[in-house]
């Protein structure tokens, strides 16, 4: 018999968070919510141990947002790279060596513009 766990059942220890731009808009006309997206250090830290991966229609459809964030994490186990997380939980995870990953945990504790217009139907 197969165990099965919850996606946030295995945190992930992060080493260090970098945030280089917060409240980004994908769009003009929606830039003047979007400043308001401005998760913290920690946010960022609590959001990489826990997020897990997902499929790409996370990031494109079910929970886009046109607010962004950007920086760089590091994992205690010396994996790294550059991040650009989503206001509504979704994030796009380019690792420095080779390859990608979307990720998505949906509990964050910021402010999110857009929080009550997310499809969960797809």
């Amino acid at each position: 018999m197969l165990a099965m766990t919850s996606p946030g059942a295995h945190a992930r220890e992060v080493k260090a968070i970098a945030i280089e731009a917060v409240g980004l808009s994908r769009l003009e006309e929606m830039a003047e919510p979007c400043r308001k997206f401005r998760p913290t250090v920690a946010q960022v830290k609590r959001y990489f141990s826990r997020a897990y991966p997902v499929d790409a229609i996370y990031y494109s459809k079910r929970f886009w947002s046109p607010c962004w964030a950007e920086g760089t994490v590091e994992f205690a186990d010396g994996n790294r790279g550059k991040w650009r997380l989503n206001s509504g939980g979704a994030a796009y995870l380019q690792w420095s060596h080779s390859g990608e990953v979307i990720l998505y945990y949906k509990t964050n504790g910021w402010y999110d513009p857009f929080r009550e217009g997310y499809d969960d139907s797809i």
